[in-house]
């Protein structure tokens, strides 16, 4: 089984890397939506929190990841709990806010205007926060959905945890083919909606993580993978049509059907 060490740094700062370029793209888009008040909510509250809670995540996930690597793997455990600690403690200083904006409660639409955050001299974030860009509810919002999501990766560790340190690799499965066919294979489950969690299509992190958990095997800055398989030149797709033929001919020949 390949040191998730090594790999688990890299695939959350491709992450971030992707997140920062639509992140780029959100002034412009949040332009159109400053032309009267309700839209303007709608930008910073619903869109606006999307894309910035997921690079709240990726950032934090980067962070414990390089902070894993430098620390004995019995220390793991304990850190998991310390960072449970300190999402609970998130939660319970947001609790009001957090209950409003997940519920879709109305009463909270005012702070999501850049009127009302301008207002607000005594916040120390309103000093540093792009008057023009944000807001302090979109700031605020999407530390939450990020919070959320990193307390189910949390509870992900934790089940892990709590059964046993066997790998992949001690129960015999690994990985055979290359990590490009990995890597395809993977983007061609998340295509397709093959693998759900909680109910929702599982990302390629997700399905990075129980690749890992499953075969013993994780792919190495997967995202350039994919760059480098859109581009080639003579089959994008070269592992799907093998299994594809593969399967074909094996049930030809149950069949009784033989070239």
């Amino acid at each position: 089984m390949e040191d998730r060490q090594d790999k688990g740094p890299d695939l959350y700062l491709q992450g971030i890397t992707v997140i920062r370029e639509f992140v780029g793209k959100l002034r412009s888009l949040g332009v159109k939506f400053m032309k009267d008040e309700a839209k303007e909510i709608e930008f910073f509250r619903d869109i606006w929190p999307a894309f910035y809670s997921k690079l709240v995540l990726y950032i934090r996930l980067y962070l414990l990841e390089l902070r894993r690597g430098t620390m004995p793997a019995d220390g793991w455990p304990a850190l998991v709990g310390e960072e449970e600690g300190k999402a609970a403690t998130f939660f319970r200083n947001n609790r009001e806010f957090w209950q409003y904006y997940r519920s879709g409660a109305r009463v909270i639409d005012g702070q999501f205007t850049r009127a009302y955050s301008q207002g607000r001299i005594l916040e120390p974030l309103a000093i540093v926060i792009d008057p023009d860009a944000a807001t302090l509810a979109s700031y605020r919002a999407a530390c939450c959905l990020a919070m959320y999501e990193y307390c189910e990766w949390l509870r992900e560790e934790r089940a892990e945890l709590s059964m046993g340190t066997v790998s992949a690799a001690d129960l015999g499965y690994s990985w055979a083919a290359t990590d490009a066919d990995l890597a395809e294979w993977l983007f061609g489950i998340q295509a397709v909606g093959a693998t759900r969690y909680q109910g929702q299509s599982a990302d390629i992190s997700r399905l990075q993580k129980w690749a890992r958990l499953a075969l013993g095997k994780e792919v190495a800055n997967i995202y350039d993978r994919a760059r480098v398989l859109r581009s080639r030149k003579k089959e994008r797709l070269a592992f799907s049509k093998k299994m594809a033929a593969a399967l074909e001919k094996k049930w030809n020949e149950a069949d009784g059907k033989f070239e």
